[in-house]
């Protein structure tokens, strides 16, 4: 016991739309014991109108507006804080106005491309969108040459991840609480169990054989921040690891097949609420003990252990991984986490922006043409910290300005400006 107050985060998987039933359900969660975040992890589809339907990555026969409009207009709200990053399902036309997050609703925030803040004294970072190798070098489009083709062209690849959206987030050296993205740190699928995964979903096999079924920097930023949680979706199927850090685990070679431990204790127990849409389940994992005949040997290499240039924060990763909003489904969970009094977040309403993330930017954008000429592979992520930190320090801020604003009316409408008073403020736009 850590003696520390703790916040209940309910978290959210796949949204899709369903912005009505995910919002009924933390109620009730809220009304049995305070909630006082919610998390919604991609998919969130924020479609203001109808023409925004032409920049989602879905079939147009799937296409509809979901619940989002009514909650931009005004016309319903939610009570409970919400933030929320972006997936491989989104309206691009809208959130790419927000390339640094902003309110898209009263109470119910974007957390932008990548981002850290803090919220009552947790910090949380993030990343949207999902990775393609092929990509990651690419710039986006720009919006008005997008709008300007109707966006006929680039909706698959405009939810990519970028690599100016990962530097920030490589650059960290603080502790992080919680870190999210849509899709799962390639890898991580090595420290749950991974049979209960296959049974779940047959068709992952060969990507997890080939070492394919993720996000290859997410795996590296995992191993290098160390977050006490990990929280993902995209796959549409719950699922839980433990990933020990500094050397630990090794200890998953002991037993060639990852997911079937002799020591069943080992295998992650979070002390959470499980849920699905009108019914519980339990907060014990059954985890099975029997072999199976279709099992995978996950060759775990040698250099599974904390990232060279990693502070090690915490000895172990809580990796979730939640369902999509449907009936009977695991899309919903209530975690809770330590809360740090001593950050400003803890007394003050609202959310505020990271001090280093920040900081961060601010280096990215002034070396931005050298730092982006080489390739993600080849950034040396000690030296440009190091550098970092010799020109730029939390100590340049004061509270006042790192506070998100609150919500004013109808400031969710005025998207550009939301941009253009956070650029003028830390990169001097």
């Amino acid at each position: 016991m850590t003696g520390r107050p703790k916040l209940r985060i309910a978290i959210q998987g796949c949204c899709h739309g369903e912005l009505d039933n995910a919002f009924r359900a933390v109620a009730r969660r809220n009304r049995e014991s305070k909630i006082d975040l919610l998390i919604i992890l991609g998919d969130f589809q924020s479609m203001r109108n109808k023409n925004d339907m032409n920049s989602i990555s879905i079939p147009q026969k799937y296409r509809r507006m979901g619940d989002f409009s009514k909650y931009y207009h005004g016309n319903s709200s939610f009570s409970v804080p919400t933030i929320f990053i972006g997936g491989n399902h989104e309206s691009m036309r809208h959130l790419m106005k927000l390339p640094y997050g902003g309110y898209v609703a009263n109470n119910i925030y974007y957390l932008g491309y990548s981002n850290v803040i803090w919220f009552k004294g947790i910090r949380i970072g993030s990343i949207s969108g999902i990775w393609k190798e092929w990509d990651i070098e690419k710039p986006r489009p720009a919006w008005n040459d997008l709008e300007r083709d109707h966006w006929n062209t680039n909706i698959r690849s405009l939810y990519h991840v970028r690599k100016q959206d990962l530097i920030p987030l490589f650059m960290l050296r603080e502790k992080t609480d919680i870190m999210l993205s849509h899709d799962w740190p390639n890898g991580v699928v090595g420290y749950g169990n991974v049979n209960d995964l296959l049974r779940k979903k047959p068709f992952f096999k060969g990507d997890i054989e080939k070492g394919e079924l993720g996000s290859d920097p997410n795996w590296k930023l995992l191993k290098k921040l160390t977050p006490e949680w990990w929280l993902s979706a995209h796959l549409h199927v719950r699922f839980e690891a433990i990933v020990r850090h500094n050397g630990l685990n090794r200890e998953l070679k002991e037993n060639e097949q990852v997911g079937l431990k002799e020591n069943d204790s080992a295998l992650p127990r979070y002390d959470a609420e499980r849920t699905a849409v009108n019914r519980e389940t339990s907060t014990d994992f059954n985890h099975v003990k029997e072999k199976n005949e279709e099992e995978i040997d996950l060759d775990l290499s040698d250099d599974e252990s904390i990232e060279p240039e990693a502070t090690l924060h915490n000895s172990e990763t809580k990796f979730l991984a939640l369902d999509k909003c449907l009936p009977h489904r695991e899309w919903l969970e209530v975690i809770e986490i330590d809360a740090d009094t001593s950050h400003p977040s803890w007394t003050q309403k609202g959310m505020f922006w990271d001090a280093e993330f920040i900081n961060n930017l601010k280096f990215l954008e002034k070396y931005k043409e050298e730092i982006m000429q080489k390739p993600f592979t080849d950034l040396q992520w000690s030296t440009l910290i190091d550098e970092r930190a010799s020109e730029y320090t939390a100590d340049a801020y004061n509270d006042i300005d790192l506070k998100i604003p609150r919500y004013s009316p109808g400031i969710q409408k005025r998207e550009n400006e939301q941009t253009s008073m956070f650029l003028g403020k830390f990169l001097n736009h």
